[in-house]
């Protein structure tokens, strides 16, 4: 995973897709390539394409069996919300972090260790690459999600450090839900 998008990459929508085609390159055997990436994140973002539904992430859980998604132990195992709910401000965005779309099986040990942070948190800037493509189809899908319910999709540089970058989606995310942001372009 790309620590910096192109720096055609504005919004927070932009970088959504940007991301998620990127898993696509990931997910197909075609990682680094760059035109790969640039065909699904123009097809992604022209409508052309979308992405798979919640059933199919769900699909893919069961396809595994039940494992911790972190580090794959059949031991103590727990759900776990990526996005922490004690981060929900709203109602609605409560039920959206109560649901499925934001849960995952950890063991006991990965969920104690991830604690109150989201995956981009927990798994810092060192460590962006090991999130498992699973955890980071749902988390994107889910960011969109939250971004649309507090109007942001097309803000830019939500965290305000002079990029918009996969921290505009970790930490930024949760602080504009913790803030109550609504649009802001």
């Amino acid at each position: 995973m790309s620590l910096k998008p192109p720096k055609y990459i504005k919004t927070v929508r932009e970088l959504i897709y940007w991301l998620y085609a990127e898993l696509i390159a990931r997910a197909a055997g075609f990682e680094g390539n760059y035109g790969f990436v640039v065909s699904r994140f123009k097809k992604l973002k022209s409508g052309e394409m979308s992405w798979s539904s919640s059933i199919r992430d769900w699909q893919k859980e069961l396809e595994k069996g039940r494992v911790c998604t972190y580090c794959g132990s059949r031991e103590s195992l727990s759900v776990d919300h990526m996005i922490p709910i004690s981060r929900a401000i709203t109602p609605k965005i409560k039920g959206l972090l109560e649901s499925q779309d934001n849960c995952v099986l950890a063991c006991k040990a990965c969920n104690s260790k991830k604690g109150d942070r989201d995956v981009f948190e927990w798994y810092d800037k060192n460590r962006l690459d090991e999130i498992p493509k699973l955890v980071l189809s749902k988390f994107l899908k889910l960011a969109y999600r939250l971004h649309e319910l507090q109007d942001t999709l097309d803000l830019e540089d939500p965290n305000t450090d002079g990029v918009t970058d996969i921290y505009d989606l970790g930490i930024a995310i949760t602080f504009l839900i913790k803030k109550g942001r609504g649009s802001g372009k």
